[in-house]
């Protein structure tokens, strides 16, 4: 068992304060729009088409088809088949790397990074944790062996000759989902532990990541006091479009600490931003997601601004994010925009709601049968 996954959890707060604070971290900034599941199916079901037909980079075009349809089957709560995914594309791939395709272990390293945070999502996080340490300890000098792929010390550096940026990117990734996994768990203690850690070689992303770990894991400790200082600290090193992100943690934290007043101000300010950000430049998920969860808030706080609600529930129907257009959508239907509006929003978060994706299973199998 890894060094980390080893702290018990920490005890739950019962108090109903905590039900204002949010865990999702937002600070990557790597959002992509997710369309409707069935749609997705068919997209990925084509691309597989074309990659049994490369004849070069098929390696490439194979995990990418897997980790989509592993994407789908997560959001589709069908954790098992996603994992089964990500073994399968593992198994592929280590045996791709045997046969001498030089890209085949790099995507291998990064499906073993998606098994890893399926495991969390399935409440298995020792195991989670125990892939991400493996991972993050490679360009320091360790090995890693999951499932068939087996990677020693001396094969990384091969791997890091091939990709001499990978080692940096998967370590960061992999701290970041192990500090995830760790907030979710309830291990705060561990979490505040590894967000002091810090790499001479860490890139600002993950920095940012630490911070917004550590707000987490003091806020769910009941730390409210202590949280609103790290936050004040943390706000002036946050790059300007990062900054509104560290404005609503602070403003879930006020909440959460019974300064309600002072709470809706901040998502206020956190709206205000945006919209000013929407006039000057084209939205990204990203910003509506903060957005989303602004409003979010701001709703349990007494009211939905209903004109940032119309703007970002249409912004994320232009960018095809469905699961974002539903949450907006259902913002706007608890507003006071005109009754037109409210209907249209209620019958697309409706229609997404009840979106399916029947051809999942046969996607499911049809991937995992190359690997058979």
């Amino acid at each position: 068992m890894s060094a980390i996954a080893l702290a018990w959890p920490a005890d739950s707060d019962s108090d109903g304060s905590q039900s204002f604070l949010c865990d999702e971290f937002m600070t990557a900034q790597k959002r992509s729009p997710r369309g409707p599941l069935e749609p997705a199916c068919a997209h990925v079901a084509a691309r597989l088409d074309r990659a049994l037909e490369a004849k070069e980079d098929r390696a490439a075009h194979l995990a990418l088809c897997f980790e989509e349809a592993a994407s789908i089957a997560s959001r589709a709560r069908r954790p098992l088949d996603a994992r089964r995914l990500y073994e399968t594309s593992i198994r592929l791939l280590a045996g791709a790397d045997r046969r001498g395709d030089p890209a085949a272990l790099a995507l291998a390293l990064r499906a073993v990074l998606g098994l890893g945070k399926i495991e969390a999502t399935l409440g298995r996080f020792d195991e989670a944790l125990f892939h991400f340490e493996k991972l993050a300890a490679l360009p320091l000098g360790g090995s890693l062996e999951a499932g068939p792929l087996v990677v020693t010390s001396a094969r990384w550096a091969e791997v890091v000759a091939f990709a001499p940026l990978l080692g940096p990117e998967l370590a960061a990734d992999a701290i970041a989902a192990a500090l995830e996994a760790l907030i979710t768990a309830g291990r705060y203690d561990v979490a505040l532990a590894v967000a002091r850690v810090k790499g001479k070689d860490d890139p600002a992303a993950l920095d940012a990541f630490r911070r917004e770990a550590t707000a987490s894991a003091l806020c769910r400790m009941g730390l409210f006091g202590e949280a609103l200082v790290f936050l004040a600290s943390a706000l002036p090193r946050a790059p300007s479009p990062t900054r509104p992100i560290f404005e609503q943690k602070r403003a879930e934290a006020l909440a959460a600490s019974g300064q309600l007043a002072a709470a809706e101000a901040r998502s206020t300010f956190v709206v205000e931003a945006l919209e000013e950000r929407f006039r000057v430049s084209p939205a990204s998920l990203d910003d509506l997601a903060l957005g989303a969860r602004a409003l979010r808030l701001l709703a349990r706080l007494g009211g939905t601004p209903a004109a940032f609600a119309v703007r970002a529930f249409e912004l994320a129907g232009l960018l095809g994010d469905a699961p974002l257009e539903a949450e907006l959508a259902l913002r706007v239907v608890e507003s006071d925009a005109p009754r037109a509006v409210r209907e249209r929003a209620a019958n697309v978060a409706l229609s997404l709601a009840s979106a399916a994706a029947p051809s999942l299973p046969a996607l499911r199998d049809r991937l995992c049968s190359i690997a058979a």
